[in-house]
């Protein structure tokens, strides 16, 4: 007798029947031991990030301030008159030219390089021998008019700069004339 095909519900042995292992499966159950779920540890952080947020105050607190008052008594220190300030003056002379003005002084230098030699000369200064009557943090104001280049005012704080002067600073713009 010829051998039949299984039927449907004939038994098959062990060795007939192939099992089939989903690779998906094998994975997921190798990665479970591994995988950390942080999704709550997360929401914790951020509930206590901005409960510290809420809380925190940032005020100085009243009666933080110390005040050292002065103890003794006797006639007070005699302070530094201020000093008076070198105020040089910038001026338009037709459209590319300035014109270099030292208040205070008789004869203004004709350009930057003699008003650096200028501001040298006026400049007390004991360890180059310069006799002047500045010192080198004396106040020096550079003062342009309203339609001076940008180039001549930056020219008279190089001038300033090169006779070593420390405390340089510019007057706000006059008006245009």
């Amino acid at each position: 007798m010829a051998e039949q095909p299984p039927n449907q519900f004939q038994a098959v042995s062990n060795e007939d029947v192939v099992h089939h292992k989903s690779k998906r499966r094998d994975k997921k159950n190798a990665t479970d031991a591994m995988h950390l779920n942080l999704t709550s540890m997360i929401d914790v952080i951020f509930l206590l990030l901005i409960y510290f947020v809420i809380t925190a105050s940032f005020a100085v607190g009243e009666g933080v301030i110390t005040a050292n008052l002065p103890r003794g008594s006797g006639p007070a220190e005699e302070d530094e008159p201020p000093k008076r300030p070198i105020t040089i003056e910038v001026t338009t002379v037709g459209t590319a030219d300035a014109r270099i003005n030292v208040i205070g002084f008789n004869d203004p230098p004709r350009n930057f390089k003699q008003l650096a030699q200028f501001l040298m000369v006026h400049q007390k200064n004991p360890n180059k021998n310069r006799h002047g009557h500045y010192l080198p943090d004396n106040p020096v104001i550079i003062q342009p008019d309203g339609q001076v280049r940008w180039q001549h005012v930056v020219n008279a704080f190089n001038a300033a700069v090169k006779a070593q002067y420390t405390n340089i600073s510019f007057a706000q713009v006059g008006p245009s004339g």
